[in-house]
């Protein structure tokens, strides 16, 4: 694979990230959107069609080869549009040298996009728990998100619990997935009540996000009986649990990750089950025992 068509998938990857894809119609659609875009962004790159709005300078600092040259984009987003929140986020991100001077720039603009759409009306009761709906409130989502996973990824857990549980407030059809997310969280300090709670608030949603990290908790808790009921429940709605299982017990995961699916994963197949994995490492890659036990019992069921 070319570093060009590599750098293609990522930004693939970045452009479906938060979307749901229900049909191969709609998946359709969004990649011939997906290449209008970035072929356009591309001829920009080239200097033949010139940027002229906010977003053109943030599809080129997206897509730019270097930190810097990305940095002179969003600021030029940004100077067109000086509330313009996504190229904020993205100044913050490239102009950081570590994770901490990136949390302490996130809870900046956090603070002061708080107030601002507070100023616009937005936390009004009318738009609470609709903000992916809202156009004006999505840019300040995006940012809840980043934060949030960076939390995690620094392994402030409890802090990342409180924003997940923010965005979902915020956001109740929760379009970025941070269910999921707090749903490990939670499994990770065994919180049994707010992980059930959780699973109820999404109608008892049997995605494998949700069981297998179920499945997890009462495994964690000695109660086998129960950790056994949500592991049913998984294999049966992800027909490759097993096959999963197996690749986590034999460390033979090297040929799943390198063809992963580049339009993203498919639900309910091996392909979200690493897509997990990479999300909640700091839970699951510990959970030898707990696969090694699923793995048994799996073999042994009708």
């Amino acid at each position: 694979m070319s570093r060009e068509t590599e750098k293609v998938f990522k930004e693939l990857d970045k452009f479906l990230a938060d979307k749901e894809i229900e049909s191969e119609e709609q998946a359709q659609a969004l990649m011939e959107q997906f290449m209008t875009q970035y072929n356009a962004s591309s001829l920009m790159r080239k200097g033949e069609i010139t940027p002229e709005t906010a977003d053109d300078y943030l599809e080129l600092a997206e897509g730019a080869d270097t930190k810097k040259m990305g940095l002179k984009y969003a600021k030029k987003a940004l100077e067109l549009e000086p509330d313009n929140l996504d190229a904020e986020v993205m100044v913050a991100e490239l102009s950081s040298s570590n994770y901490e001077q990136l949390i302490e720039k996130y809870q900046k603009l956090i603070m002061s996009a708080t107030e601002k759409l507070k100023n616009d009306g937005y936390f009004r009761e009318e738009y609470i728990g609709d903000f992916w709906g809202v156009l004006e409130t999505r840019p300040y989502m995006r940012l809840l998100d980043k934060y949030a996973s960076l939390l995690v990824n620094t392994m402030r857990i409890r802090e990342a619990m409180k924003q997940y549980e923010e965005m979902l407030r915020l956001c109740e059809n929760d379009n970025l997935g941070a269910r999921y997310r707090l749903m490990h969280l939670y499994v990770y300090f065994e919180d049994e009540q707010a992980a059930l709670a959780l699973y109820n608030q999404y109608e008892q949603e049997n995605s494998t996000q949700f069981l297998l990290p179920l499945s997890i908790l009462y495994y964690k808790k000695l109660n086998l009986k129960e950790s056994l009921k949500y592991l049913k429940l998984l294999k049966k709605a992800n027909k490759d649990t097993q096959e999963f299982f197996e690749a986590i017990i034999n460390y033979d995961m090297g040929d799943y990750l390198e063809n992963r699916n580049p339009f993203g994963y498919r639900p309910f197949t091996i392909e979200e089950f690493f897509v997990e994995m990479e999300e909640n490492h700091f839970i699951l890659a510990s959970m030898t025992s707990y696969y090694d036990w699923a793995l048994k019992k799996m073999k042994n069921m009708k």
